[in-house]
């Protein structure tokens, strides 16, 4: 039987995320940026936990600036598809 991860999902063009910059001053600061690209929020459940671990945060996966969920890039999603 097939598994399908992140079932809870929608999806999203450009999103606004949270990046981390460096800073010379105080190491690094947390800003908000347009993400180019198709993504999907998700709600991941607990039987997601381990494809999440997996996917490599603020290069696949980012928090967003606004609302809950994770963005994870579309090309990622349909990996774990297929």
């Amino acid at each position: 039987m097939k598994r399908y991860y992140f079932r809870n999902r929608t999806k999203e063009k450009n999103p606004t995320v949270i990046m981390r910059n460096i800073n010379p001053h105080s190491g690094y600061t947390f800003d908000e940026q347009i993400a180019q690209g198709v993504f999907f929020r998700v709600f991941p459940t607990q039987d997601d936990y381990p494809a999440l671990c997996m996917i490599e945060h603020r290069v696949d996966k980012f928090a967003p600036a606004e609302g809950n969920g994770v963005l994870i890039r579309e090309e990622i999603i349909n990996q774990l598809d297929a």
